[in-house]
C-alpha cells in the first residue's frame, strides 16, 4: 500500500521560493561583483594615467622641451608664413600664364599671313583681343589678309571691322581687323 502525503504541495512551494531566493541573491552578487570590479579597474586606469599625465608635464616643463617647443613654434610661423607667399605666388603664375598670349610663334605666324601691299599702323594685344590697324594700296590686300588670319589654327574669331579711305594718303585704303585668340589653357 502506498503512503499518502497531504504536505506535498506545501514543501514544493517552499522549495521555489529558495530557489528563488538563491538566484536573486546569486544575480545580485554577480552585479554587484562586476560593478565593484569595473569600479576598482577604472580607478586603478584613471590613477596609472594621472601618473602618466605627470611624467609628461614634467618632461614637457624641463628647460631643453621648451627650447625645442620656441624653436618648433618658430619654424612653423614660418612654414605658414612661406606657404601663404607660396599659395599667392602660384596665383600670380597662373594669372600670369593664362595672358601670356604674346609669343614668337604668334608673331611669326601673323607676319606670314601679310601680303606686300599691307603695312602696319598700329598692332595691340590685349588678353585674347589683338587689334591691328594699318593701310594697303589695294582692298583686295585687306581681304586676303582676314582670309589669312583666319585660317590660323589659333585664332577663334576674325573679322574686318572697318576699311576707309579717310585717314590715309590719296590712293590708300586704311583698316581696323579685330581678332579673338582661342583659349588655350
Amino acid at each position: 500500500m502506498k503512503d499518502l502525503n497531504f504536505f506535498k504541495p506545501y514543501l514544493g512551494k517552499k522549495k521555489e521560493k529558495i530557489n528563488f531566493k538563491i538566484y536573486m541573491y546569486g544575480s545580485a552578487a554577480i552585479v554587484g561583483i562586476l560593478i565593484i570590479g569595473s569600479l576598482i579597474f577604472n580607478t586603478t586606469r584613471m590613477y596609472l594615467l594621472d601618473k602618466s599625465i605627470n611624467d609628461y608635464k614634467s618632461k614637457l616643463a624641463a628647460s631643453e622641451i621648451q627650447e625645442k617647443l620656441k624653436e618648433a613654434e618658430s619654424v612653423n610661423k614660418e612654414t605658414s608664413v612661406l606657404k601663404q607667399y607660396d599659395t599667392s605666388l602660384n596665383g600670380i603664375a597662373v594669372s600670369i600664364k593664362k595672358r601670356d598670349n604674346v609669343s614668337d610663334s604668334l608673331l611669326k605666324d601673323i607676319s606670314s599671313t601679310l601680303p606686300s601691299q599691307v603695312s602696319f599702323k598700329n598692332f595691340e594685344i590685349v588678353e585674347n583681343n589683338i587689334s591691328i590697324k594699318g593701310t594697303s594700296s589695294e582692298r583686295t590686300a585687306i581681304a586676303e589678309l582676314k582670309h589669312n588670319l583666319s585660317e590660323l589654327p589659333i585664332m577663334e574669331d576674325v573679322y574686318v571691322n572697318s576699311i576707309d579711305t579717310q585717314g590715309s594718303t590719296e590712293g590708300e585704303y586704311s583698316f581696323d581687323i579685330k581678332c579673338v585668340l582661342k583659349d588655350v589653357g
